[in-house]
């Protein structure tokens, strides 16, 4: 795009605003992206772009598992370059090979089945249940094979999944390992315990999107030390990514700030736009959503990344309290307008980095009335059955509901 292409877009994107304002529409809205950042973060990437002698020091890198391991009550914690390598290192950490059968959700994202595609293990989908969005349990059974080796649960939306200790019986029942998707559910808490702790092994997320952010970026926990030995050996034998792609995410932190963040981004966006659009990072790219293996896939978390990780550390707990506060407004519009609540279940702390709520599909199709009434724009996760890509998942029909009618509410308000 030339410097006259951007400075038509950022006309237009003004032009924009004006009209919104004209018509009593707010300029910008709650983010779904990147709302942890603060100019601390912006800071420390500035920092770390003018000191390049020190983006190979593990002694960071090792500080921030450590204190992730201790605020997420695990024994071993590894810090990758994105949840779904987190998910990688685990699937060869449980010995998961090739013709091997795994049971996921017929409700994800795309980059959770691709990790086990990868090494030629089989994704079979089992349906959800329409409160929390997690597996269905009393489907499970009939989904187990001589093949499956593997149940992976996930805790959608900051929410517990309703079935979790019953899904947890099965895969003892049946001798399988589990695995627990966290990603989006970083600090909830079942029982005293935040989840993650109940299974073999788990992944985290801390890509733009999620409880927190590194723009990119994930960790793998587990509670079992043979687990943790051979998830050191993945982890031994991956990289670093390389300098540009460093410096790229660096700049994305400063960017997603002024995009997402700040109060002006409305403003500030497009001029950092200008700047810094040639230096982001796409988090999931057009060869991902086909199932093509990207080429820097599996690498770890180099230094720079984890000191913006340790800085992120520090608020998770703060964000995670005003979450959980503004679910209550959710709840009431709920309540209000004749809309099931999602479900908290019993002996669960939530910690909603979204709100879900299952709507006639006009309005998912068309959310402008939220925009108009409630002042917010509304998340779509998931627009199909394994997001964004269109890969078929057949007899889960409540995911194909939620698909058509789960819109996501805003967890932060500002």
């Amino acid at each position: 795009m030339s410097l006259f292409e951007k400075l038509v877009r950022i006309t237009k994107n003004q032009i924009l605003n004006i009209r919104k304002k004209l018509l009593k529409l707010p300029v910008s809205t709650p983010s779904f992206s990147s709302m942890t950042l603060g100019m601390d973060d912006v800071l420390i990437a500035k920092k770390w772009l003018q000191n390049h002698c020190q983006w190979e020091n593990h002694e960071i890198v090792s500080q921030y598992e450590k204190e992730f391991a201790k605020w997420n009550g695990s024994e071993y914690a590894f810090a990758f370059m994105g949840g779904r390598v987190a998910l990688s290192s685990i699937i060869y950490a449980l010995n998961l090979k090739s013709e091997d059968e795994v049971i996921l959700p017929g409700y994800s994202c795309v980059v959770v089945p691709n990790a086990f595609q990868y090494e030629g293990i089989k994704p079979v989908y089992s349906d959800i249940e329409l409160e929390t969005y997690g597996l269905d349990a009393s489907l499970l059974e009939n989904k187990i094979t001589t093949k499956t080796k593997a149940i992976m649960l996930h805790h959608l939306y900051g929410l517990v999944c309703r079935d979790y200790e019953k899904i947890i019986e099965i895969a003892k029942k049946y001798n399988l390992k589990l695995i627990e998707d966290c990603a989006h559910s970083t600090g909830a808490v079942f029982k005293g315990k935040k989840v993650g702790n109940y299974s073999d092994a788990a992944f985290y997320s801390s890509e733009q999107s999620k409880i927190f952010t590194t723009i990119q970026g994930g960790l793998a926990v587990t509670n079992n030390y043979c687990i943790a030995k051979k998830i050191r050996e993945y982890y031994d034998g991956a990289s670093y990514p390389d300098r540009i792609w460093i410096d790229k995410q660096l700049n994305s932190v400063i960017y997603n700030y002024y995009s997402y963040k700040h109060p002006h981004r409305w403003l500030l966006g497009d001029i950092f736009a200008l700047k810094l659009r040639h230096k982001l990072l796409i988090s999931t790219t057009y060869e991902e959503e086909c199932g093509v293996k990207p080429v820097n896939y599996g690498c770890k978390m180099p230094s720079p990344i984890a000191a913006i990780g340790l800085n992120q550390l520090k608020k998770i707990d703060i964000y995670n309290a005003i979450r959980l506060k503004n679910s209550t407004y959710w709840d009431n519009w709920c309540e209000k307008n004749g809309y099931h609540k999602p479900l908290v279940i019993n002996g669960s702390i939530p910690v909603f980095l979204r709100y879900p709520v299952m709507v006639e599909p006009e309005k998912k199709r068309d959310t402008i009335w939220a925009l108009k009434k409630l002042k917010v724009n509304l998340g779509k996760w998931f627009v199909s059955n394994i997001h964004p890509s269109n890969r078929p998942v057949k007899d889960c029909p409540n995911a194909d509901k939620a698909v058509s009618q789960c819109i996501n509410f805003p967890g932060l308000l500002m």
